[in-house]
């Protein structure tokens, strides 16, 4: 795998979670713009080791994406408290995650496609 891959990979991710964030938490809920940003980089990180490259490569796009809706609703809502300062509800927490999982419906596809893609045996003649 392509550490410049990988790279890109996080960049989009971080641009599509950070935005989303930024609008529901921040422009809507008056969360504080910086510690959105810093949630944004823990979901982004937590989601991409644990959804993109660890559920994505052994399951398929729809259980990854359930998966990365359950962990970013989770990570918003428990974790979102100890690093804004202030109580984040359930559903501002699920309604930003079901925003960013229609957007990771369409990454999985990129990161399956040129990240996860199978090695081609050099054994097996086709």
């Amino acid at each position: 795998m392509s550490k410049l891959k990988h790279i890109t990979a996080l960049l989009i991710k971080t641009l599509m979670v950070t935005l989303v964030l930024l609008v529901v938490m921040s422009a809507i809920y008056n969360y504080p713009v910086g510690s959105t940003v810093a949630l944004s980089l823990i979901v982004v990180a937590l989601s991409y080791i644990i959804g993109d490259i660890g559920i994505l490569r052994v399951s398929n796009n729809t259980v990854a994406t359930i998966s990365d809706l359950l962990l970013t609703t989770f990570v918003l809502w428990m974790v979102g408290p100890l690093i804004i300062g202030l109580t984040v509800s359930f559903w501002v927490s699920f309604i930003s995650a079901v925003l960013i999982s229609a957007g990771e419906y369409f990454f999985h596809k990129y990161v399956s496609s040129l990240i996860l893609r199978k090695r081609e045996d050099p054994y097996t003649q086709t």
